[in-house]
């Protein structure tokens, strides 16, 4: 929408407002005629409220010809406006403004940030915007920001949901994460968001048209008290760079190819450089940057001549250029920006945030351990050791103790009462800051107690607060450790290598490659059309084809295949992999932000964000833990205070202070994190074992489902087939003008995958290669109907030209059928018949035989000829009621609709385009690797390889996890029931000082949560493959000849079926080498 509002001329600015509205986004442009002599200030001011349109932004203008009003997410400081209006700075805004260079598009330009103090930045500060809320709009002239506005009304124009990803810093337990998934669920504009605790990420939909991005991060960290960042979506390829003055970028020319720039927020970095003659700028640490440093020329040059210069060190991070990488290089993009800024360098690579961010956590929760542990050690070997009774020692250990909780202050108390207030979720932090209050309280009440003579018979035990915080601190140092590693341990961002060698003129016909000269560069720089070389036993940097060499790769980590695969020439590899003994150059065919490593763990990702029913109980069940452990804790200390005042008639004092262990002791050993990690750990590891195998689970709630499959339903072709048909027979051509048919019928099926329809298309390039009688014909609006075949038009006759199955070309086929048939027709009129066979592929009797022996009922569906699918269904052992031939896409659907109402969980295999239906219908959907994308994007589970036998891997994998999942939910049962039970003294009856003291009452968290991660690692050390690979190569060796005599003989009974002409030998031969 572009809405052109006229200001009356009576307007001192003259402006005319170009308001340019999308779904996503809105960019105000304002053309002004300059006005004479006018500072910022003065122009600010001349504002007055009666031009503020009451439903659209506040404008603060500034006179130049070119202005663009956007929503960047910074701002300028005030140092870099002219203090007067003979300043050098307003003089070249002016003379920006009197000149007619053409506008800069700034729509996505950031720059140093933040706002006067004098500007209106909040609704409190504004009179004019009180009663809205406020999302600032800066205004860019020329690349400097001259003005900002306030939002409009954010409820007006329609819902514009968009997908936000943020990684949380600080994210520790279950309860946290409940809390968090609560505080985002009241924020209005937000709908459909996913925590993940193991991943530290949450995924949400925002109504950008009601709250901005930045607003929700804003309000988040103040609700929750965790550090947030926004992941965005590039529109293409990413680079990051650490660049001195982003603002340099302004003066780049924009090269074809790059979409946006993102400069980052340059906060206080103007203040500081003009205190120092030259600046240092070191980026911001973010998942994506560590300290790097560069140098900067700073604005106070004269003053540096006279005096030493000063180093100011100001953290930001990177600059974001987003481009196309099929339009521009890396490497084009890089040097191109290095020549405006040469001390310019790639930022730190970051190749896992959430590994990163998993350090992270645990060097933070380090950090804080060690001092809490230095401080404890003199307490407890004061109190501990045979040493004289020295008052002094008293003193110290209050003086340290009092340090120890200053900590314990600062870890839980902040965190566990903004959750309170904001979130109204009652964590187990306020239960340990409550818990470690009450026993420092104890002590040096205690103390005092004893310093003054009274005659309560306590003593002070300073080691007991101290030892209590310490052990906390450190269980949950393991405990995130123990996280970390068993999150990077599943990781396939690890697999991506950092840097690359690449050959240095590709172009060359070099003589050998085996001299060829590499330079090495990052990984990151790579670009389309690169050549680069695999040295021996090191890892191949992306996806690629072979060009030179011959090695042995080991694909384990990517398809879960351990035996090494042959490479040679235009052999396919993989990033991720390892190379073996031999060299190999590769040419690039996947960058690295969308190679295999990264497809791969975009989709375990994925999975891991969403939840399953068993993590659903296990958050009510975490959400009210701490409340009911609380009460409970109130239940024993009032116990306790009558056990001790009534039956063993002790002064209500002395009885108060005997209870108070017993209610510590309760308070602090209790954990709800086991509940909370039963099932994220479970799923983590899982899906990343899964993976290893080469199965990519894309809904973690399917690994529950599969455990409980009664039935297996199998497409036929490229399933339990090899998908390479092959024509067995001489083809039966109908029309004088063979050449003619050959023609389009090639030229039709050229770029169709369907397997029936590459045969035929290989049949006819052979064909063409020896007798040379065709040659291509134009066939125009090629349509690919699914389940039936394809159709499309001749460029020379306009005639319509077909090729599929009988059924949907009105062909009446004579007697049964045992291999597949593909007709064509031109005009209506049958031109040719081919008929097609493929084998079985390998181990799909074995697979199909061991399904049979768990019980589960095994179904083939295709759109062949009942005769095919007969016949296939034979020699697979499937019965034959289970089998149904002449499936179109909605076929199979009610066909497992029907399976489904009769109660049957049904686990649908198949790999093509018209699989997609079925796959969605099902309740597990698999599809096999290499197919469509189509039916890929509508599966459940992905397979890497073709092997069938990774069914059954799913399988087990899926009891395997289930099993762990009550496993862990039974720890933690048992731990909290045994755990709670010995901190309130309820074995005290039967054994005197059977408990649990306080001081020690802090690993529980460490013994709660460390079996949890161990029984979910506990996954990773099985190879759920290694007994299915040894049963199938046991069972080619004896089933191989069986079934080269079945082919033989299905051959045998093709010849004699109506339809079908004389198979020829070199045809026998080509079946003979198929079956070997």
């Amino acid at each position: 929408m572009l809405l052109s509002l006229p200001i009356p001329n009576n307007n001192p600015n003259n402006i005319i407002y170009h308001y340019h509205q999308n779904i996503s986004s809105a960019t105000m442009e304002m053309c002004m005629a300059p006005r004479k002599n006018n500072s910022p200030r003065e122009l600010l001011s001349s504002v007055s409220p009666k031009s503020t349109d009451s439903q659209g932004p506040t404008l603060l203008p500034i006179p130049n010809p070119h202005v663009t009003v956007s929503s960047p997410r910074t701002t300028y400081t005030e140092s870099q406006y002219s203090q007067s209006e003979g300043s050098p700075t307003h003089q070249k805004l002016h003379s920006r403004s009197s000149s007619h260079e053409a506008p800069i598009d700034k729509e996505h330009h950031q720059g140093p940030s933040s706002l006067d103090p004098e500007y209106p930045q909040s609704k409190e500060s504004n009179p004019l915007n009180k009663d809205r809320p406020q999302t600032p709009t800066h205004v860019f002239c020329n690349g400097d920001l001259v003005a900002q506005s306030i939002d409009s009304d954010p409820e007006s124009g329609p819902p514009n949901f968009k997908r936000v990803v943020l990684r949380i810093d600080g994210l520790k337990c279950g309860c946290c994460e409940g809390g968090l998934s609560q505080t985002i669920g009241r924020i209005p504009a937000i709908r459909n968001h996913q925590v993940n605790l193991a991943l530290a990420r949450v995924e949400l939909d925002l109504d950008t048209n009601r709250r901005s991005v930045s607003d929700v991060i804003k309000k988040l960290e103040v609700s929750t008290g965790f550090n947030f960042e926004q992941q965005v979506a590039s529109d293409g390829q990413v680079l990051e760079l650490i660049i001195s003055d982003p603002r340099r970028l302004n003066c780049a020319d924009q090269r074809p190819g790059v979409l946006r720039i993102e400069a980052p927020e340059r906060a206080s970095w103007r203040p500081l450089q003009l205190l120092s003659g030259r600046s240092r700028t070191i980026p911001r640490q973010t998942p994506g940057s560590e300290t790097h440093t560069t140098m900067g020329k700073g604005l106070a040059e004269p003053f540096a001549e006279q005096s030493k210069r000063r180093i100011a060190k100001v953290r930001i991070p990177p600059t974001k250029i987003h481009y196309d990488a099929t339009q521009i290089g890396a490497r084009t993009v890089y040097e191109h920006y290095k020549r405006y800024d040469p001390d310019m360098e790639l930022a730190p690579l970051s190749t896992d945030p959430a590994a990163e961010a998993g350090a992270k956590q645990t060097k933070r929760a380090l950090m804080w351990l060690v001092p809490a542990l230095v401080l404890t050690i003199p307490v407890v070997v004061f109190a501990w050791a045979s040493l004289d009774k020295n008052i002094n020692y008293a003193h110290a250990s209050i003086v340290l103790a009092t340090l120890v909780q200053l900590i314990a202050f600062k870890q839980f108390v902040p965190g566990a009462f903004r959750s309170l207030y904001h979130s109204r979720v009652f964590e187990m932090d306020l239960l340990v800051a409550i818990s470690t209050t009450i026993a420092y309280a104890y002590s040096v009440t205690s103390y005092a107690l004893q310093r003054s003579g009274s005659t309560l018979k306590t003593e002070s035990f300073f080691e007991a607060s101290t030892l209590l915080v310490t052990l906390i601190l450190l269980g949950r140092v393991i405990n995130e450790f123990a996280r970390f590693r068993a999150a990077k341990s599943v990781s396939f961002r690890s697999l991506q290598i950092e840097e690359a060698l690449v050959v240095e003129d590709p172009g060359h016909l070099y003589a050998t490659w085996a001299n060829v000269k590499t330079t090495k560069i990052d990984a990151r720089l790579l670009q389309y059309g690169d050549v680069f070389t695999v040295p021996p036993h090191t890892r191949i940097v992306t996806d690629g084809i072979v060009l030179y060499g011959g090695s042995n790769v080991d694909e384990s980590m990517i398809t879960g295949e351990f035996e090494p695969r042959a490479k040679g020439l235009e052999s396919e590899v993989f990033a991720g992999t390892n190379n073996g003994e031999g060299l190999l150059v590769v040419k690039l065919t996947r960058l690295p932000h969308e190679n295999s490593v990264h497809e791969i763990a975009a989709m375990v990702e994925d999975a891991e964000l969403t939840k399953p029913k068993a993590q659903a109980l296990a958050d009510r069940i975490a959400a009210w833990f701490a409340p009911a452990i609380a009460i409970l804790g109130l239940s024993v200390f009032i116990t306790w205070l009558l056990v001790k005042a009534y039956i063993f008639r002790k002064p209500w004092g002395d009885a108060a202070l005997n209870a108070i262990p017993y209610t510590i002791a309760t308070l602090i050993v209790s954990c709800p994190c086991a509940i909370g990690l039963a099932v994220p750990m479970v799923i983590l590891i899982a899906s990343g074992v899964a993976a290893r195998h080469g199965i990519i689970f894309r809904d973690p709630q399917k690994l529950e489902i599969a455990r409980n499959v009664t039935d297996v339903v199998f497409d036929k072709t490229g399933t339990v087939t090899c998908a390479k048909l092959e024509v067995v027979g001489i083809p039966k051509y109908c029309a004088v003008d063979n050449s003619r048919t050959k023609g389009l019928l090639m030229s039709l099926l050229k770029d169709i995958k369907h397997p029936c329809s590459e045969g035929v298309w290989r049949h006819l390039e052979r064909d063409m290669l020896i007798n040379r009688d065709f040659e291509l014909l134009q066939v125009s609006d090629i349509i690919s109907i699914p389940g039936e075949g394809v159709k499309g038009i001749c460029v020379d006759t306009g005639a319509e030209i077909r090729a599929g199955n009988a059924g949907w070309l009105n062909i009446n086929e004579v007697g049964r059928e045992v291999t597949t048939t593909c007709h064509c027709t031109i005009g209506g009129d049958l031109r040719v018949s081919f008929e097609l066979m493929d084998r079985t592929r390998p181990g799909a009797e074995m697979v199909i035989k061991k399904l049979h022996a768990r019980g589960i009922q095994v179904h083939l569906l295709s759109g062949d000829n009942e005769g095919a699918v007969a016949d296939m269904a034979g020699a697979l052992y499937i019965r034959r009621q289970n089998t149904k031939s002449g499936c179109k896409p909605q076929g199979k659907m009610n066909y497992i609709k029907d399976l489904q109402e009769r109660g049957k969980v049904v686990l649908f295999v198949g790999d093509g385009t018209n699989d997609s239906v079925a796959l969605k219908q099902a309740n597990v959907g698999v599809h096999v690797h290499r197919g469509s994308d189509i039916a890929k994007s509508a599966a459940d589970v992905v397979l890497m390889t073709t092997r069938l036998h990774d069914i059954l891997i799913l399988l087990d994998i899926s009891n395997a996890a289930y099993h762990r999942i009550v496993l862990n939910f039974l720890w933690s049962a048992f731990y909290n029931l045994f755990a709670i039970s010995l901190a309130a003294g309820v074995f005290v009856v039967v054994r005197p000082n059977f408990r649990i003291p306080p001081k020690y009452a802090g690993l529980g968290e460490l013994v709660s949560v460390l079996p949890v991660v161990l029984i979910a690692c506990q996954m990773r050390w099985r190879d759920y493959g290694q007994q299915y690979r040894a049963i199938e190569i046991d069972y080619q060796k004896v089933e191989a000849p069986k079934r080269e005599r079945r082919l033989r003989s299905r051959t045998d009974s093709s010849t004699d079926s109506a339809g079908c002409c004389e198979i020829s030998a070199t045809t026998l031969a080509r079946i003979d080498a198929m079956t070997r």
